[in-house]
């Protein structure tokens, strides 16, 4: 009696853990690039200090790098997509940078995105698409 009590408790446990499930896959373009940017090109002289941003080619709608300030480290920088990871698909879906440069701003909708880590802000779900960043002293690679 005790074994057929546990078999239908595991049974009830599983059907229920199994039903909480979400689906946090994200349908997102995956695109392959691998691109070089140069802090000395005058066009870049934004990212010569932190909190400073630019838009890039690269990545599925274009890229925004940002020059992040965590613990002093120079080396530190993120390469985000400019497409809204909610409406990627939409032509108005270019993420604008804010004045002060702290957020990318989706127009279509209004979503804000830290761009410090990419973090959902105003009124966004979810994460800024990132890329991967390195750093050697003049060059950033930014690549997928």
């Amino acid at each position: 009696m005790f074994k057929r009590l546990s078999y239908i408790w595991t049974l009830i446990f599983l059907s229920v853990a199994s039903s909480c499930q979400k689906n946090n896959q994200r349908d997102f373009p995956i695109v392959s690039f691998d691109q070089y940017l140069y802090l000395n090109n005058p066009s870049n002289i934004e990212l010569q200090n932190p909190g400073g941003a630019v838009y890039y080619l690269g990545g599925y709608k274009g890229l925004i790098i940002f020059r992040r300030f965590a613990n002093n480290d120079v080396r530190d920088f993120a390469a985000y997509d400019r497409a809204c990871p909610t409406h990627y698909e939409e032509d108005c879906s270019l993420l604008e940078l804010s004045d002060d440069r702290v957020y990318a701003e989706c127009p279509c909708h209004g979503e804000k995105y830290l761009l410090f880590d990419g973090s959902p802000a105003e009124d966004a779900v979810i994460s800024m698409v990132e890329y991967r960043c390195t750093f050697d002293g003049s060059v950033i690679r930014i690549r997928n």
